[in-house]
């Protein structure tokens, strides 16, 4: 079995919770929610979305250079995979691992494999049926190696062609979009402008004011834990922070401190 998993948290709990099979991971480290996607299998789509990464995003939010080598060591391994070999794709109701799905059966079309998907949120709802609490994740890298260990055992379930091929469809158009953002909404992929965020970021800084009766300049950590834990799609912290930026370059947050560190400055709504 070859398992086809996105997220860096997500592919250790896997590995982990897989150790006694004989099983092949390959992991995807990319966020396929955020940055340019288009061709994004092939060397010039690689560059573009890595290049814009290090434009956008500062350096302490990861090594860049290692997640392209093993961006394009995962798209080898994927065009490796043979004729006969059975295939499992994880994902979860977000929109970076819901364009992973789409994407990884576009580029698996020629290749005759029966195809499995877990799909963790729904395959978490049905293991916490019959418990006294139930849990509701936002992605697959919420789960730990014991819950995604009972997931292989009961969650798998294997897509019809037909299926397959429409989601191979959209894969298609999604590495077509010119794109910076996207969403998941009512179960599709929404294309959005690059300031999708902004006015809940916006939102989330003056509710933190309010709650400190006060105007004084908030850590921008504060303000992009609140955002992260209230955004109604799946945001990570660097992308936050890019996006608190822009703001701040655009006159609509002022700030005091080193922009090159989000732990070196705080911000405060102008108005």
């Amino acid at each position: 079995m070859i398992h086809l998993i996105f997220g860096d948290s997500a592919i250790g709990s896997l590995k982990h919770a897989l150790s006694e099979h004989n099983h092949k991971i390959i992991g995807f480290p990319i966020d396929f929610s955020i940055g340019p996607i288009r061709n994004v299998y092939e060397n010039s789509g690689i560059k573009g979305y890595f290049t814009w990464l290090e434009y956008s995003f500062h350096t302490i939010w990861g090594n860049f250079e290692d997640n392209q080598t093993m961006f394009q060591q995962s798209l080898q391994k994927l065009e490796d995979i043979k004729h006969g070999d059975q295939v499992t794709i994880w994902t979860c109701e977000n929109a970076t691992e819901q364009i992973g799905l789409r994407i990884i059966c576009n580029l698996l079309k020629e290749k005759q494999v029966e195809i499995n998907v877990v799909n963790t949120y729904k395959a978490m709802s049905d293991y916490t049926k019959q418990k006294e609490v139930r849990i509701e994740i936002r992605h697959t890298g919420e789960c730990n190696a014991e819950q995604l260990a009972h997931f292989y055992d009961f969650s798998i379930f294997q897509i019809s062609d037909e299926l397959t091929r429409i989601l191979g469809q959209d894969g298609e158009k999604l590495l077509q979009s010119i794109s910076i953002v996207r969403s998941w909404k009512q179960g599709e992929i929404i294309d959005e402008l690059e300031t999708r965020d902004d006015s809940f970021i916006m939102e989330c800084v003056r509710k933190v004011h309010r709650k400190r009766q006060n105007t004084d300049f908030l850590n921008v950590t504060r303000v992009i834990g609140e955002v992260i834990g209230l955004s109604e799609q799946v945001v990570s912290d660097a992308w936050i922070e890019y996006r608190v930026r822009s703001l701040i370059h655009s006159g609509q947050l002022a700030y005091e401190g080193d922009l090159q560190s989000m732990r070196m400055y705080k911000i405060k709504d102008i108005k």
